[in-house]
C-alpha cells in the first residue's frame, strides 16, 4: 500500500518563516509537557479519540516518540524534511485504517494550534513582528503536517474503498445471489437506479416507483434521462459520460442542487451518491436518490426567519468562523455576506476584546446555554470602516449534522443609550427643578403667611372701627356718610373673602392628591341640599344622575363640585323657572361629567377667560363673586390628570365639563 502513496514534495520556506517555526518549535519543546496533557485531556473526551487511547497497541512507544520528535527537530531545524514527511504519510495511513475521521484529525490540530497560542503570546507578547512570524511559522508547520498527513489519509481511504469495492464485487460473483441482491435493494430506504454505461436502466427499488410514480416495467430498458428534468436533459449525457471516464464512489451532499423528474412532470430537489459496481457482463452504476424536499422547506424557512429577523444574526461555529448571515448583519457592520462568512467571527470585535472573546467564546461551548437579550453585558460592535457601537447580543446553540453551532442575534443599541443618558440628564433637570419648586413652595407657605396674618389684621381694623363709627355715630353722621363707611365695610369683607380665595387656592397647588374612591352624585347632593337650606325661599330643579364612582381626592372634588354648583345656583337666581343638572354624557370615549344649568349663560367669545385668576365675565353687583373660584377648580382637575371646559349660550345657561 506504501507504493501507490503520493510523492513528497519537500517544503520551501523563506528565511524569515524558517525563524518562525523555529521559535514556535522551541517555545512548544519547553511547554510540550503542558500542551501534550492538555491534548490527552481533549482527546479523551472525543469518541473517535477516545477508542484509540483505550487501544494501547495503536499507540508509539516512549522510544517511539522521542524518535518522531527528534525527526521533526531535524527537519524545522536542519530541513531535513524527508524523514519527517515519510513520518506523517504513516500517521495519515494509521488513521485511515483505524477508521478516524480526517474531522476528527482537524479538531485536534486546531486544539494544538488554539493550545499554542497563548505560550506564544506569552513568548513573544512584547514583540509583535516575532509574535506574528512565530504563529505564521506554527501555521506553515501545522499546513505541511496536514498536506502531508492528508493525502496519504485520503490515498489510503480510496484504497481501502476499492479494497471494499473489490470485495463487494468478489462476493458477487462468488454467490451470484440476485436474489440476496434484489432484498437488500428493495430494503434500501432511498431509492435505487442500476444502469449501465450508456444510461440504460438495468434494476429499481420499490422507494423508486414511489418516489417517481413509475412501476418498474414502464422504467427498465429506458434511459435514465427519463428521470431527468427537462432542461437538463441535453447536457446529462455529457455528465454520466464524464463519470463513466472515471468512476468513483461520490457521496450524499456533495454541493450540488440537483433535481429529478416525477411521471407527471413535477421536479423535486434530490440527493444523489454514485457508485460504480462491476458486474460480469459490464461495468454498472449504482445511484441512490434521495428526496429532500423537507428538507429544502425546512433550510427556506430558515433563511426566511433568519432574512425577516429585526436584529442581525450570525451563525458560527466551533471554531468561530462564521458560517450564515442576514442582511440584517450586512446593514449593521456594513459589509458584503461574502466578505463575512468563512471568517473568524472576531472581526465584528473591537480589537480590545478580541482576546477576552476567544476565551470567553471557548467558555461557553463547553455549556452553551441559552442566552437572552440585556442581561447587564457592556458589549460593543466594530463596524466594517473601523467604528465602534454599542449592541445588545443573546445566544442560542444549534445542533446539527456537522456539529454545533452558535446563533447570535446583535442588536445596535446606540439610541436607546442615547435615551437613557437624556433620560439621565432629564431626572438630574428634575430634580433641579423639583428642588427649586420646592424652595418656591416654602417661598409661597411664607407669603400665604404673611397673607393671612398681616394682610387680614388691616382689614379687620378697617371692617371693625367702620362698624363702630357707624353705632357709635351713626346718628350724628349724614345719610351720604353713613353711605360711604358702609361701602368701606363691604369692600373690607370683599377683599377679606378675596384673601381666603386666595390662599386656597395656592393651597391647592401645594396639597399632595390622596385619592379614594368617593360618590360624587352624593357628594353633589349634598352640597344641593346645603345652597337650598341657606336659601329655602328659592325653589330649583335638581337632576341628579345616581351613583357616579370615580377614584379621586374627596376634598378637592368637594371643591371643584361646591364651585361649580354653587355658581349654577348663583346664575339661575334671576330665572323664573331653575334647574341644576349634575350627571355623565353618554356615548363618549373618555368618561366625562358635567354641570348644566339654565341661568344666564355668557358670550362664548370669552370662554378663554374663564378660568382665568380674577377673570369675571358679569359684575360684582349683578352677581357677587371675587374671580378665583373656577382657577382652582381649573386646577384641581389638572392635578388629577383631568381637563375642564364649558359650553354656553348668552340667556341659554351654561355647561360645564369636566374629566378625571
Amino acid at each position: 500500500m506504501d507504493a501507490s502513496l503520493p510523492k513528497i514534495t519537500i517544503p520551501e520556506l523563506a528565511p524569515e518563516e524558517k525563524k518562525g517555526l523555529r521559535d514556535y518549535w522551541n517555545t512548544y519543546e519547553a511547554h510540550r509537557e503542558q500542551i501534550t496533557a492538555q491534548l490527552l485531556e481533549m482527546a479523551s473526551q472525543h469518541p473517535e479519540f477516545k477508542y484509540i487511547l483505550q487501544n494501547a497497541s495503536s499507540l508509539p512507544t516512549p522510544e517511539e516518540q522521542a524518535r518522531n520528535r527528534e525527526i521533526q527537530r531535524n527537519a524545522v531545524f536542519q530541513d531535513d524534511w524527508e524523514p519527517y514527511l515519510r513520518n506523517l504519510q504513516r500517521q495519515g495511513m494509521q488513521y485511515a485504517q483505524s477508521g478516524l475521521s480526517f474531522h476528527a484529525w482537524f479538531e485536534i490540530v486546531g486544539a494544538l494550534r488554539r493550545f499554542m497560542v497563548p505560550y506564544l503570546l506569552n513568548a513573544f507578547g512584547e514583540e509583535p513582528e516575532r509574535l506574528l512570524t512565530a504563529i505564521h511559522g506554527m501555521d506553515a508547520l501545522l499546513d505541511i503536517a496536514m498536506s502531508g498527513i492528508g493525502e496519504a489519509y485520503l490515498e489510503t481511504k480510496q484504497q481501502l474503498i476499492r479494497k471494499q469495492e473489490a470485495a463487494v464485487q468478489d462476493a458477487l460473483k462468488r454467490t451470484q445471489d440476485e436474489k440476496r441482491f434484489r432484498g437488500l435493494l428493495e430494503a434500501a430506504p432511498d431509492g435505487m437506479v442500476i444502469v449501465d454505461q450508456q444510461g440504460t436502466i438495468i434494476m429499481v427499488n420499490a422507494q423508486m416507483e414511489t418516489l417517481f410514480g413509475y412501476n418498474r416495467e414502464e422504467v427498465i430498458g429506458q434511459r435514465v434521462e427519463m428521470l431527468v428534468p427537462t432542461r437538463f436533459k441535453d447536457v446529462h449525457p455529457f455528465h454520466r459520460g464524464q463519470y463513466g471516464k472515471n468512476p468513483r464512489v461520490r457521496p450524499m451532499g456533495a454541493d450540488l442542487e440537483l433535481y429529478a423528474r416525477r411521471k407527471d412532470g413535477t421536479e423535486f430537489p434530490v440527493e444523489i451518491s454514485l457508485s460504480p459496481m462491476e458486474s460480469e457482463e459490464d461495468s454498472l452504476i449504482i445511484a441512490a436518490l434521495r428526496d429532500i424536499t423537507e428538507r429544502k422547506r425546512a433550510e427556506e424557512k430558515f433563511r426566511g426567519l433568519l432574512e425577516s429577523a429585526p436584529d442581525a444574526v450570525v451563525v458560527v461555529d466551533q471554531q468561530g468562523v462564521i458560517q450564515v448571515i442576514n442582511s440584517q448583519t450586512e446593514k449593521l457592520f456594513g459589509y458584503d455576506r461574502v466578505q463575512l462568512v468563512g471568517e473568524p467571527v472576531e472581526i465584528l470585535v473591537p480589537k480590545r476584546f478580541r482576546k477576552k472573546h476567544a476565551r470567553h467564546r471557548f467558555g461557553y461551548y463547553s455549556e452553551h446555554p441559552t442566552r437572552p437579550m440585556g442581561i447587564g453585558l457592556e458589549l460593543f460592535g466594530l463596524r466594517k470602516n473601523g467604528t465602534e457601537f454599542p449592541v445588545e447580543i443573546s445566544l442560542s446553540p444549534l445542533q446539527t449534522e456537522e456539529g454545533l453551532l452558535v446563533s447570535a442575534a446583535i442588536r445596535d443599541v446606540t439610541q436607546r443609550k442615547r435615551m437613557e443618558e437624556d433620560v439621565q440628564k432629564l431626572n438630574e433637570d428634575l430634580k433641579q427643578r423639583a428642588a427649586q419648586l420646592e424652595a418656591a413652595n416654602k417661598e409661597l407657605e411664607a407669603f400665604s403667611y404673611s397673607v393671612s396674618h398681616d394682610l387680614r389684621a388691616p382689614l379687620r381694623s378697617i371692617d371693625g372701627f367702620s362698624h363702630v363709627v357707624l353705632e357709635d355715630y351713626g346718628e350724628q353722621l349724614p345719610a351720604e356718610a353713613r353711605g360711604y363707611l358702609e361701602r368701606v365695610r363691604a369692600a373690607a369683607q370683599r377683599m377679606a373673602v378675596l384673601i381666603d380665595d386666595l390662599l386656597n387656592l395656592s393651597r391647592v397647588t401645594r396639597t399632595a392628591v390622596q385619592p379614594r374612591f368617593i360618590n360624587l352624585s352624593k357628594m353633589a347632593e349634598e352640597i344641593l341640599q346645603g345652597l337650598q337650606e341657606a336659601q329655602p325661599d328659592r325653589e330649583v330643579v335638581f337632576s341628579l344622575t345616581p351613583d357616579l364612582m370615580v377614584e379621586a381626592d374627596p376634598h378637592l372634588i368637594h371643591i371643584v363640585l361646591e364651585n361649580l354648583l354653587s355658581n349654577a345656583w348663583k346664575f339661575t337666581s334671576k330665572h323664573e323657572q331653575p334647574s341644576i343638572e349634575f350627571g355623565q354624557k353618554d356615548h363618549v370615549k373618555e368618561r366625562t361629567f358635567y354641570v348644566r344649568d339654565n341661568g344666564v349663560g355668557f358670550d362664548m367669545a370669552y370662554a378663554d377667560k374663564l378660568f382665568g385668576v380674577f377673570q369675571r365675565l358679569h359684575s360684582v353687583s349683578e352677581f357677587p363673586g371675587t374671580g378665583v373660584g373656577l382657577a382652582t377648580v381649573q386646577r384641581i382637575i389638572s392635578i388629577h390628570g383631568g381637563r375642564i371646559w364649558a359650553e354656553s349660550a348668552e340667556g341659554k345657561g351654561t355647561t360645564f365639563y369636566f374629566t378625571l
